[in-house]
């Protein structure tokens, strides 16, 4: 059961990366494509991936593959490398509320890492 949890949880995280990242492109607010356009562009690249990680981790999961608690736990570090480094972004800008959003996925994280991890031999 909670295999299945956090499978659904990484799949909607994975969407919501890639769906932010879609609608701010989309309404023009990445202003660092003026000012830093390579920068950003691997940014956006890496965390693109890093959602469609997520999806295939919670697929992983809820198809129950062999290696899913690994994938999901190296899904898990780019997760957890990602909203801390965000974090640092919205906190210059003021912007809380997202760190609290993240604040959350990060928690989510640490607590599926040790779920996943425990009594087994990852």
């Amino acid at each position: 059961m909670k295999e299945k949890i956090i499978g659904i949880i990484y799949i909607v995280l994975g969407i919501g990366i890639i769906g932010l990242w879609t609608m701010l492109i989309g309404t023009d607010q990445v202003p660092e494509f003026e000012t830093e356009p390579v920068g950003i562009a691997f940014h956006i690249a890496i965390e693109v991936m890093m959602g469609i990680m997520a999806i295939l981790s919670g697929i992983a999961l809820l198809r129950k593959y062999k290696h899913r608690a690994s994938l999901t736990i190296f899904t898990g570090g780019m997760l957890a490398y990602s909203v801390v480094n965000s974090s640092g972004y919205y906190g210059d800008s003021g912007q809380y509320a997202m760190i609290s959003i993240f604040s959350v996925v990060l928690l989510v994280v640490i607590i599926s890492t040790v779920l996943l991890t425990k009594n087994k031999q990852v």
